[in-house]
């Protein structure tokens, strides 16, 4: 039911709405699909970390990627209506939020392709972030089976007791190319990684 009223609004805004009513709007429903996001994702942590035992991760994974499908349906359209959801159009906590829910549209990398390309061009005029469209980037080309340019896309290793990034161009480069875009050094980000996500003995 959620879906659907929100679903609706998306089309009464396509319907009826002209650019200047549109910021808090579209900011209001960015923040609503990635709180939907982040409560799923949220649980799948809390479950790894033996936080919470009432709920399977089969089934909470399961929903998390049904949320996904449909925040593709809602940001989709958005995207093909107004382009990149820069700062000047959603504010910087709303871009953000758009942004995640593109990264989580894994089944989509058409789409996650055609955004980053319309990103680049906001980051370079300062209307998006630089750090978010490395996190992009990484994901378009882990997905189109290529090697990750920042690191950021990461797995666990073979004996599953720490992250590693999955595979990058020219890794002993890797630190000084996370640092022009504003990231942790790879030893920082794998044991934030494992702190946050690697499962509790």
């Amino acid at each position: 039911m959620k879906y659907r009223i929100i679903l609706i609004l998306v089309f009464l805004m396509k319907c009826s709405l002209n650019w200047g009513q549109v910021d808090s709007t579209l900011s209001s429903l960015l923040d609503s699909l990635r709180n939907e996001d982040q409560k799923w994702r949220n649980l799948i942590r809390k479950i790894n970390n033996k936080e919470v035992d009432s709920i399977s991760f089969g089934t909470v994974s399961k929903r998390a990627g049904e949320v996904d499908s449909m925040n593709y349906l809602v940001i989709k359209p958005l995207f093909d209506k107004y382009g990149y959801l820069g700062y000047d159009k959603v504010g910087i906590n709303s871009s953000h939020n758009f942004w995640l829910l593109v990264q989580h549209a894994d089944k989509h990398p058409d789409f996650q392709d055609s955004v980053l390309v319309r990103m680049k061009i906001e980051a370079d005029k300062g209307n998006s972030s630089i750090t978010d469209y490395a996190y992009l980037l990484d994901r378009v080309l882990i997905n189109t089976g290529q090697k990750q340019v920042y690191g950021t896309q990461m797995t666990l290793n073979s004996s599953k007791t720490s992250y590693e990034p999955k595979p990058v161009i020219e890794p002993e480069k890797l630190n000084e190319r996370r640092r022009q875009v504003g990231l942790p050094t790879i030893e920082v980000y794998i044991q934030i990684m494992n702190d946050n996500y690697l499962e509790k003995q």
